[in-house]
């Protein structure tokens, strides 16, 4: 019996292929004659090097493998018919002796008037928090700033004049990486890309700009406050910063324009929990009484929450180390109606001349505190997740010191890490997770969600 895909005509077809990922679209070339060849009209265009690379550990073996990369890739753009592509992504690493096809690559989803691209030329092997400063392996081609159609540009380890920005007149999403950022270049993309002030999107994965790229916030979150709702998505990630400027300069620079930034969602990186310095707290009593209280780190500024007030969701990427702990709290403090807290546990750069603003008195004495640091533990805190969960004492205290204050929370979602060093398995780190349902709580309805391995535990 015919199923009903075999009524349909091929451009219906081609649409709903071109929803699938690139991957998943090349599949459907096995179920039938017919759909052999359908998937290589997909609208949405997906070359992926990682995809073509097997398990090999001789440098010449690797290059056999991205040699047939880069003919299926030629092959492919040879071939294709379609007047249009929605999206292009290209990512490749070391590019330096295939200029020419990347540049072509790049050509080819301009002339086809592609509304999203991403271009990413990244070494796996740089790391996430790699402190040196390779330069860009790609400039990108004199034709893209041609494209005034582009709605979402991503550049990964490329090189671009921000002065020539003037044509993406409809650009709204801009996502930077693993390139270095001057003031001038950031202020740029204001005038150039008048959009990005209306639905804002920055992710920051870059040397060199940390203070210009706070004050593009500012700038950025000041005019969509007066004319605009909330900036949707922040994302901060220091994390190829080579040091931190103990003098201040950092945590007073990031203290002042967080304190002006209005986002919904926000992710802040371990460079920032180590920058940002502590403050007041106003402490939010279960009988909503409030009361101001100094906590061991002395400062005379007040929280952040009456400026976040927009902020519903925060993921906090930390190693749960002592030195997180100030930057952790004053945020959590600053959020009033905070709804999601994310945890991500990941080994991030501590930094060894770290300097608290006032003595440390044990491991992580603010989860000690008996009181909550915000009013959102209160009134609107509902969902906390901790992704890579180890059991480790730190990651316990804090656990215990959310489940303790957390007065309408209704779910915690504990990730397990899969793999622990220094000997220890997943099983122990699930023992330690199991145990959370023994810790006192102050939601009644809360539900305590384990996962690991694709399986769940609830209680």
């Amino acid at each position: 019996m015919e199923d009903y895909f075999s009524f349909l005509p091929d451009p219906i077809i081609v649409l709903i292929i071109s929803y699938l990922a690139f991957r998943d679209a090349a599949r459907t070339s096995v179920l039938s004659q017919r759909w052999r060849h359908l998937w290589r009209s997909t609208k949405n265009i997906e070359f992926d090097e990682t995809l073509f690379m097997r398990e090999v550990e001789s440098r010449e073996e690797r290059e056999l493998c991205r040699r047939d990369f880069i003919y299926f890739v030629r092959q492919w753009i040879l071939d294709y018919q379609e007047p249009v592509v929605d999206m292009f992504r290209l990512a490749f690493s070391n590019p330096k002796q295939y200029q020419l096809e990347m540049e072509n690559c790049v050509r080819f989803a301009i002339a086809h008037g592609v509304k999203r691209l991403d271009l990413d030329f990244c070494d796996p092997a740089w790391g996430e928090y790699n402190s040196d400063e390779p330069p860009p392996s790609f400039a990108l081609p004199s034709c893209v700033y041609r494209n005034g159609v582009l709605e979402s540009l991503r550049l990964y380890s490329c090189s671009f004049h921000v002065s020539r920005f003037n044509t993406f007149t409809a650009l709204k999403d801009l996502s930077i990486g693993w390139s270095e950022l001057k003031s001038f270049a950031l202020s740029a993309l204001l005038v150039n890309c008048p959009l990005l002030e209306m639905r804002f999107y920055l992710s920051v994965h870059c040397w060199g700009a940390i203070v210009a790229i706070l004050e593009l916030l500012r700038a950025v979150s000041e005019f969509v406050f007066l004319n605009q709702p909330p900036v949707e998505k922040v994302e901060l990630d220091f994390g190829l910063e080579p040091d931190i400027d103990y003098e201040g300069t950092y945590g007073d620079v990031i203290r002042e324009l967080l304190g002006d930034l209005k986002c919904t969602t926000l992710t802040v990186c371990s460079f920032m929990l180590q920058a940002v310095e502590g403050t007041t707290f106003l402490s939010i009593l279960p009988d909503g009484s409030r009361r101001e209280r100094q906590l061991p780190f002395s400062s005379e500024r007040m929280p952040l929450w009456q400026h976040l007030q927009f902020l519903t969701h925060l993921t906090v990427r930390t190693a749960v180390h002592e030195y997180e702990s100030y930057g952790f709290a004053f945020l959590l403090s600053s959020c009033r109606r905070l709804q999601i807290l994310t945890i991500e546990i990941v080994p991030g750069r501590i930094f060894p001349d770290y300097a608290p603003p006032s003595e440390l008195r044990g491991n992580n004495v603010f989860w000690r505190q008996q009181e909550p640091v915000s009013p959102c533990m209160i009134e609107t805190l509902r969902i906390v997740e901790m992704k890579g969960f180890g059991g480790e004492p730190n990651e316990l205290l804090l656990v215990k010191y959310l489940l303790r204050h957390g007065y309408v929370m209704e779910t915690l979602n504990i990730i397990v890490k899969k793999q622990m060093g220094h000997g220890d398995t997943e099983s122990n780190s699930r023992l330690w997770a199991e145990m959370l349902q023994y810790y006192a709580r102050a939601s009644s309805g809360l539900q305590i969600l384990i996962s690991s391995m694709g399986s769940r535990i609830s209680n």
